[in-house]
């Protein structure tokens, strides 16, 4: 055989290899599904159920489609809509603060055929309580932090007070509170106000036996729902 006609045969089994490639990722592109991850599925809310607590908000997003966000269970709810009933356009935004605790059904007019439908649980905020004791020359802890609507109770061992107030020179020294304690007894102040409250115990002033309760609003969330179609 020549040289010419094995260069010529090589060139030939070259191109035949190509063919063979482009033909497989052709054949790959052909097998790709054409629908994005996403689409075709059912109008929803999403999250469709969320749990906050009372002053909390709920905010409605309309990422596509036209929606309403309507207070009941469905269209046959005697009480369809007084909370609230809001349309919602693609883009368009709706809130509603919680203000009570509760299971809060809703749902979409146009969609609701279709299942689109959402809960709200809101909790009550719970108190809390926190102990301090006061024995010896110090409380401890000496400083506490709570939200307004929390207390603080101080439980004693030894003869103790405690007194609102930088010390026994403060001009409003006691004018919050001043309570004599003596050992096994308790004194409880539920904080209904923000701010930093000193207090001390007359009887070991000089010890240094002294503390502070910083007082801070619940912070308000605000959850975000998705309608989509």
């Amino acid at each position: 055989m020549s040289q010419r006609h094995e260069r010529s045969e090589g060139k030939l089994k070259a191109l035949a290899g190509i063919l063979v490639i482009v033909g497989s990722f052709a054949g790959l592109g052909c097998s790709t599904s054409p629908n994005n991850s996403g689409e075709g599925g059912s109008p929803a809310f999403t999250p469709k159920d969320v749990q906050i607590n009372v002053g909390d908000t709920v905010k409605w997003v309309a990422a596509s489609g036209t929606h309403t966000v309507t207070s009941g269970t469905g269209s046959n709810d005697a009480s369809v809509g007084h909370l609230f009933d809001q349309q919602l356009a693609a883009g368009q935004t709706f809130s509603q603060v919680f203000s009570a605790a509760g299971l809060i059904s809703y749902f979409c007019r146009p969609h609701e055929a279709m299942g689109m439908k959402g809960t709200v649980t809101v909790a009550a905020v719970t108190a809390k309580t926190v102990q301090v004791s006061a024995s010896g020359t110090s409380f401890n802890p000496s400083n506490v932090e709570i939200h307004v609507g929390d207390a603080v109770r101080w439980v004693a061992s030894g003869t103790h007070t405690v007194t609102s107030g930088t010390g026994s020179s403060d001009p409003s020294a006691g004018a919050l509170f001043d309570h004599p304690l003596s050992s096994g007894q308790s004194y409880t102040f539920v904080f209904t106000s923000p701010g930093t409250f000193h207090y001390f115990c007359r009887p070991h002033e000089q010890f240094g036996m002294k503390g502070t309760v910083t007082v801070t609003l619940l912070k308000a969330q605000t959850v975000q729902v998705n309608a989509t179609s």
